[in-house]
């Protein structure tokens, strides 16, 4: 038989366990909603992080120089002095710095009147050689003249003739003539001084074309030949570029500093550049047609090794690549892509291998 208190203890136990098991579940199922949603949250946020904003460029295809790049100061073609070759006052001047000149122009005149003096002699000799000369050859025909004097006329003729010649050459030293046409670049005498042989008068030189020597590496030998093409900037013309070509390429190697000696030549019908002018020289070296072509911006490098991030959709992968030739902002692509692949071009310094992107236009 049972008692009472037992009986009573059994009447509030079992309500007891009831109440406790409902608040377990009740406390299961909230924990399990709070875990759910703060999951949500979590991956929701990690997902906002991965959607990396990027710029997408397409790969193509083209055509790709590279160049030698130096400096250089141009310098005329030809360029002369001109001295004095006698002694002599300056009488007249008939050139001024800056003007053009043509080949065999007198550029000044010394005081002449001896030479002339001497000219007129020598050919007033030279007349009566030769009238005595074609007397004598007369009177031998007839056989009234005999040789040996025919012959003493002729060598006083002769000896005549190189009078005359020495003192047409003697008159010719008076005068300072332009070699070659070009521009007067210098003007050392003055009217009325009085010249010495060997005295510096005139400076021409020869501005058609102008000429820019560079020395380039030994190991870049056999990248430039006789025909390549280059530009020309200057400093004093920023907004202009002038064409040049490659006339000369120096076999020979400079022992002192490992470089070999180009020369190039620069035509300008306008007239623009100087001798004197500093310029930037870059010269074409080689070119390439229909290459695959990227951005330079594009590929990244990492232990020596080149490589892209390709975009695939909304993530990307990362593409190791070979590089040809580079131009500027431009880069050729030997392996590793083909034309038409979609690749990332800014933005891809924090992206990894498999990483989500959101393409946007900077």
């Amino acid at each position: 038989m049972v008692s009472a208190p037992a009986t009573r203890r059994r009447r509030w136990l079992v309500p007891a366990i009831a109440v406790a098991v409902v608040a377990v579940a009740a406390a299961g199922l909230l924990i399990a909603r709070n875990g759910q949603a703060n999951g949500g949250k979590k991956k929701d946020e990690k997902d906002k992080v991965a959607a990396a904003p990027v710029e997408i460029s397409t790969v193509g295809k083209g055509t790709i120089s590279t160049y030698l790049e130096t400096t250089t100061v141009l310098e005329a073609e030809n360029s002369a002095t001109l001295v004095a070759r006698r002694q002599g006052q300056v009488v007249a001047l008939l050139a001024e710095e800056g003007q053009s000149v043509a080949q065999g122009q007198v550029l000044a005149r010394l005081e002449d009147t001896e030479a002339r003096i001497s000219l007129e002699r020598a050919k007033v000799t030279l007349e009566q050689a030769e009238s005595d000369a074609a007397r004598a050859r007369m009177l031998h025909e007839r056989g009234v003249q005999a040789q040996t004097t025919l012959d003493e006329l002729t060598f006083k003729l002769r000896t005549a003739k190189e009078n005359v010649a020495q003192a047409q050459y003697d008159l010719a030293q008076t005068r300072i003539v332009a070699p070659f046409s070009g521009k007067v670049v210098a003007r050392t005498i003055q009217l009325g001084e009085t010249v010495t042989p060997g005295k510096e008068c005139f400076r021409v030189d020869d501005f058609s074309p102008l000429l820019a020597r560079v020395h380039f590496p030994e190991r870049e030998q056999n990248r430039v030949a006789v025909g390549h093409t280059a530009t020309l900037a200057l400093d004093a013309h920023p907004d202009r570029t002038f064409p040049a070509k490659v006339s000369i390429v120096n076999p020979t190697i400079d022992r002192a500093n490992g470089t070999f000696k180009v020369t190039l030549e620069v035509h300008d019908p306008t007239a623009t550049l100087r001798p004197g002018s500093f310029a930037r020289v870059r010269l074409e070296a080689a070119s390439f047609a229909d290459v695959v072509l990227l951005p330079r911006k594009a590929v990244l490098t990492e232990d020596g090794d080149s490589y892209v991030y390709v975009a695939q959709g909304d993530s990307v992968d990362r593409v190791a690549v070979e590089l040809g030739a580079i131009d500027g902002d431009t880069a050729q692509i030997l392996s590793g892509l083909t034309p038409g692949t979609k690749v990332v071009t800014v933005g891809q310094g924090g992206l990894k291998q498999g990483a989500r992107i959101k393409p946007v236009a900077f």
